[in-house]
Order: structure tokens, then C-alpha cells, then sequence
């Protein structure tokens, strides 16, 4: 029988404490935390974070959010943040907490991959995701992306998990109770109202005692969990209340779970191709894997010579590919083809063979689910830990029911605003954007793929290649493009690169062990650099990728300008700001404290206000018309490219 584990820290309770594990791991997560948490507050707000701001502050203050599938995501985020600005205070830095720790925890996860890709495998995975260029940087933005990345690793956890423990561990047994507790929250809250109006000290004393009533029943319950096959299912509870949750993050999770089951069912096919006696000599294997790519070229031609000319006119014989692609990237995919030419000869000739790893099992999964009355009790539990956190999220806590229906709704929205919407960038954006800043996660992670189906024994190394594949593939077909979408595919990229360093490293032959230090090394030395570059340094670069649209880091200044001359006033917060500028967010985050701020967002009168913000060429001609005698103008401020914004000051607070 396959042996069962514990979270990898209970792993190392063992009598060869591993240490080296535990420090590593450690080490990991420490980078992950500093270029995370770092200087949060250095970046202004993208535009999408002030929108996603101004429903936190509406929510923070007034207790209100009604998801609209019209233009924005699920609810989540902004109820995952809430609880971190009750505690720290409506600030930017508590509300960018709220997205950077789940960055971190994802990084965390992937140690849980130790079985699965090995132990070198699992730290390279781990080490490559607190590294990743893009991840970091999305990482420290206030949008969906990194949770619902995250999650997208907690539904594969918790389902290998799932297959591979007879028992519920610690880890498990919390999250389960954290979920719990959110489940049952509402009706906390709601009966505690009934005591008394919101506020009163009645009304606060009831939601204590609720509240303590609503954990000891959540005790009882996780109680009542453990004693079912060990607490087991609670892993699949975790897998549905994952996938519910994706959905209630992003309109996009049908793309990721969809890819995740095509992935599943290209690792059986796979699978029986190889037992099949023509695909069992290592020759053939190789052949076969190359022959779909060389057949894809071959059907779609015109795709492959339109590629060409573009990495020819984009890298190539462009005078800034120096920049774009350094030597080092360049020195890298040479090395890596070399490696793994020489990796394939020597598997052939017998002299490569597969580390010894567990592999998920269709067997175990069927057996945990049980038969009869278990089996219904275990897809019956799933399906309303799914519906209920669904419903629990849309209806914001019950309080908006037209919620469930608006979410429906969304993906007929999806389907159109992802043919029209962010389209300019070409249907090879995603790999431009990949060379430019993620190239050694995308050249590992081909390697790490071709290793796997190589030696087709390996099967969540095939998932993980193939979901990363079919994840690229699919949005790269949709015409909508935006950088943060690479996140996707950067995290399996990211798995499945550990793991083709730990088939190099776990080599009995020096010169791939060497090589797969010398890769490894290489492709970290190339992100910390990109890293660093575009997070502390270039951040708000517009020829950057991931600087997609962004706030100016001049936008601070004009923010600082208007508060001092607000103070100048005598009115401080209550001082009257126009903002008669078309384009402002995300303007509305920094100024929700100034209670007389109104944006018009199109030409308005004065009306006596301290400042005036306007849009600078758009506007000018008429502002200065209409303002000229009364006001004088403080500066101009670039918001973001190809726009900038004027600052009005009435002419007393100047002279």
C-alpha cells in the first residue's frame, strides 16, 4: 500500500530530522515575504486598483457591495480585505496586505509538492514562484489575480491530498474551520443586529456571544468531520469550497479547471499510448513527442512564418532587444537545448533513469470516495460546500439575492468584452511578454514537459506540463490580453520547471547534476535581477510588461500638493476639490478621506473650491477660459501614458 505523509513539516518529524529541508523551505518563504511586503506603498494605485478601492471603501463604511457582472470581478477580494482594513485602518498598505500574503502562501504551497516533483523539485518550485517577476509584482497590486492564482494550487493540493492521505492533517483540519467559520458568519451577524441598532453596545455584546456560540458549533462540526473515514473528505470539502471561490474571484476559472481536465485526460492517453508496444522504446517516445509539434507547424504554416517575421522584427532586428532579451537569457536557452540534447541521448542509450516519486492514483481517488451511502454523502457534501459559499458571495452575505443571477450572467458578458476588450496587443503577447521578463520559467518549464513525457512515468509532472501548455495556449487564442492573465500559466510553469531541475539534479551522472545546478542558478540570478528591476525600480515603466497602463510615480506628488494645499486652506479634509477631469482613478482611493470632493468627470463650475483638477491639452484651453481669473495653475502631473493632469489653486492660497 502507497505510504501515506504528513504536511511536509510533520514529514520532518521523523528520526533524520530533516533540517536542510526545513531551512530552505524557511529561506523561501522569507524572500517570498521581503519582495512582497517590501515597500508596498512605493507604487502609486493602477486605475483597477483605485476602482476596486472605491468599492472597499463603500463596504468598509457603509456595509454595502453589489456585484455587478457588467465590469468587475467576483466579491471576494473586497471581504477578504475588509477583514484586514478593520484591523489596520483603511490604508494602502493593510489593503495591498490583503493580496501580497496570499503570494506568499502559494509559495508556501508548493513545498506540498515534495512527493510529487521531488524534494529539489519542490524547493526550485517554490524558489521560482517567490521569484517570478510578475508574480511579485501582481503580488503587491489590490487586484483578484494572486488569490485566484492561489487558489487554482489549492484545489491541486487539496486533491492529491485527497488521494494520498488516510487522514486529516493540522493544515487541513484549519482550513476547513476557517471556512467554516466564514459560512456561518452571516447568520452572526444578522441575529446581532436584531438585539440592537448596528453599533450599540447591545448589539456588540450579542455578536461576542454569537460569535463564540458560532465556534464552539464549528468545533462540533470539524469534530463530527474527523470521524468520518479520519477526516478524509475534508479534503475534497477543501477542493469544492476552492473551486467555489474561484468562481466568486474571477469570470476566468472555467478556463483554468477547464484546461486542468483536458490536461487529466492528455496524461491517460499518454499513458496508454506508451504501454502500447510501437511508443516503448525510448526512440520512438521522443519521436512521437516531437512529431505533434512538427504537425502543428505543418497544418498551420501561415501562423508559424507570421511568427518568425514577428520575433524577427520584435527581438531580432530590433535596435532595444538587447534590453528585452539580455545575453544571459540568450546564454540560457542555448545551455538548456544542449542539456537537454544531451539528457535525451543518454536516456536512449539507457543511461538516464526516473527519480522514484509518488504519482496521484485514479485507484486511491476512487477509493476515497467510498461506495453506497459514502459516495452520495461525499459528492452531496461537495456539491453545497460549492453552492453555499457561491450563494453566500454573490448575495454579499445575503443581503443582495439578485447576486446569484448577476453572476450567471457574467460569462455571457465575458464571452463578449473578451473579443472586444484589450486587444491591441496581438495574438503573440503572452509569449513576447513571457521572453521579456519570465523567459527562464518558460524555458524550464519546456524542458521540465519534455523530460516528463520522456519518461512517461511521472504522471502529475505530465498534468502540470500539459496545464501549463493548455493554459498558454488557450489565452493566447483569446483575443482579450492583459499581463496579469500570464499569472495562469506562470504558476504551473513555475511547478513544472522545478521539477525538470530535479530529474537533472537527481541524475546519477555529474555532469547533470552540474548542469542542473548551473540552470538553476542561472535562471534565479535572471529573476532576481528582473525582479528587482521591475518592482522597486522600473515599476512604473510603461515598456515593461507588467507596467501595463500604470499610475506615474508624479501622480504621488500631485496627490502630496493637493493635500498641503488643502491643509493651507484652514479646512484640511473638508476643503472643496473639483475633479472635472474625464480620466482620475485612481484619484478616488486617495482622496476618500476629503469629504467634499466631487468628480464631475467632464467640465463643471467652480462653485467656490479650493482646487481644481482638469485634464491637461483636453481641457486647457477651456479651463484656463473658464478658471483663469480666480485660479492659478499649480502644476501638471502625469496620471499615466498619454495623460496628464493639471492642479488648479484658488488665488488665495497661493499669494
Amino acid at each position: 500500500m502507497t505510504k501515506t505523509i504528513e504536511e511536509p513539516i510533520e514529514e520532518a518529524k521523523d528520526k533524520s530530522l530533516d533540517l536542510g529541508w526545513l531551512i530552505s523551505c524557511a529561506a523561501i518563504t522569507a524572500l517570498a515575504v521581503a519582495l512582497r511586503f517590501i515597500h508596498l506603498g512605493l507604487k502609486p494605485f493602477h486605475h483597477d486598483e483605485g476602482v476596486n478601492g472605491w468599492f472597499l471603501t463603500n463596504l468598509f463604511r457603509d456595509g454595502v457591495y453589489k456585484y455587478d457582472p457588467e465590469n468587475y470581478h467576483g466579491p471576494t477580494l473586497y471581504y477578504i480585505t475588509l477583514g484586514f482594513v478593520n484591523v489596520f485602518g483603511l490604508e494602502t498598505i493593510p489593503v495591498r496586505w490583503s493580496v501580497a500574503i496570499w503570494g506568499v502562501l502559494m509559495v508556501v504551497l508548493a513545498f506540498w509538492l515534495r512527493r510529487y516533483i521531488g524534494k529539489i523539485g519542490a524547493l526550485f518550485a517554490g524558489l521560482f514562484l517567490a521569484l517570478s517577476p510578475g508574480m511579485v509584482y501582481i503580488s503587491r497590486y489590490f487586484i483578484h489575480e494572486i488569490f485566484f492564482v492561489f487558489l487554482a494550487l489549492a484545489v491541486v493540493i487539496a486533491i492529491l491530498q485527497f488521494i494520498h492521505r488516510e487522514k486529516a492533517g493540522p493544515f487541513a483540519v484549519g482550513w476547513i474551520s476557517l471556512i467554516l467559520m466564514v459560512c456561518f458568519l452571516p447568520s452572526t451577524i444578522y441575529l446581532s443586529a436584531m438585539v440592537g441598532t448596528p453599533g450599540s453596545i447591545s448589539s456588540q455584546a450579542a455578536f461576542f456571544v454569537l460569535f463564540a456560540l458560532q465556534a464552539a458549533l464549528v468545533f462540533f462540526v470539524v469534530r463530527m468531520l474527523l470521524t468520518w473515514q479520519e477526516g478524509r473528505p475534508i479534503y475534497l470539502l477543501l477542493a469544492a469550497s476552492s473551486v467555489s471561490l474561484i468562481f466568486a474571484t474571477k469570470e476566468t476559472g472555467f478556463i483554468t479547471l477547464g484546461t486542468m481536465l483536458i490536461a487529466v485526460v492528455c496524461v491517460v492517453i499518454w499513458q496508454k499510448l506508451n504501454a502500447a508496444e510501437l511508443l516503448r522504446t525510448p526512440t520512438n517516445r521522443l519521436i512521437a513527442i516531437f512529431a505533434l509539434p512538427v504537425v502543428v507547424a505543418v497544418y498551420k504554416y501561415d501562423v508559424i512564418v507570421e511568427g518568425i517575421k514577428w520575433f524577427s522584427s520584435e527581438f531580432i532586428n530590433n535596435d532595444a532587444s538587447g534590453e528585452t532579451v539580455s545575453y544571459l537569457v540568450a546564454f540560457l536557452a542555448v545551455l538548456t537545448i544542449a542539456v537537454f540534447a544531451a539528457f535525451a541521448v543518454r536516456y536512449i542509450q539507457g543511461g538516464s533513469e526516473p527519480s522514484d516519486m509518488d504519482d496521484p492514483s485514479f485507484e486511491r481517488f476512487n477509493t476515497g470516495m467510498g461506495k453506497g451511502i459514502d459516495l452520495v454523502l461525499v459528492l452531496l457534501s461537495s456539491a453545497v460546500a460549492f453552492i453555499y459559499i457561491w450563494i453566500i458571495f454573490f448575495t454579499s452575505f445575503f443581503s443582495y439575492p439578485e447576486g446569484v443571477g448577476k453572476s450567471i450572467e457574467a460569462y455571457a458578458i465575458w464571452t463578449k468584452t473578451g473579443t472586444k476588450d484589450h486587444t491591441q496587443n496581438g495574438e503573440f503577447a503572452y509569449l513576447r511578454w513571457m521572453l521579456e521578463i519570465d523567459a527562464p520559467l518558460l524555458i524550464m518549464s519546456v524542458v521540465g514537459l519534455l523530460i516528463a513525457l520522456l519518461y512517461a512515468k511521472h504522471r502529475f509532472a505530465i498534468f502540470v506540463g500539459l496545464w501549463a501548455l493548455g493554459l498558454f495556449l488557450a489565452y493566447s487564442i483569446i483575443p482579450y490580453k492583459t499581463p496579469w492573465l500570464m499569472l495562469s500559466f506562470t504558476l504551473p510553469m513555475c511547478i513544472v520547471a522545478g521539477y525538470a531541475i530535479n530529474e537533472l539534479a537527481s541524475s546519477k551522472e555529474i555532469w547533470s547534476r552540474v548542469a542542473a545546478g548551473g540552470l538553476g542558478i542561472l535562471s534565479c540570478v535572471i529573476l532576481s535581477w528582473q525582479t528587482y528591476d521591475l518592482n522597486f525600480v522600473r515599476y512604473d515603466d510603461e515598456r515593461m510588461p507588467y507596467v501595463y497602463a500604470h499610475t506615474d510615480r508624479e501622480f504621488l506628488d500631485m496627490v502630496n500638493a493637493i493635500e498641503e494645499f488643502a491643509e493651507l486652506s484652514g479646512k484640511g479634509k473638508e476643503a472643496k476639490i473639483q475633479i472635472v477631469s474625464p480620466d482620475y482613478w485612481p484619484l478616488t482611493w486617495y482622496l476618500r478621506d476629503h469629504k467634499n470632493t466631487v468628480f464631475h468627470g467632464k467640465m463643471a463650475d467652480a462653485d467656490g473650491a479650493e482646487l481644481i483638477v482638469a485634464k491637461k491639452n483636453q481641457q486647457e484651453t477651456e479651463a484656463t477660459q473658464k478658471f483663469g481669473r480666480e485660479y492659478l495653475l499649480h502644476g501638471n502631473y502625469k496620471l499615466r501614458p498619454g495623460v496628464e493632469l493639471m492642479v488648479l489653486v484658488r488665488n488665495d492660497l497661493v499669494r
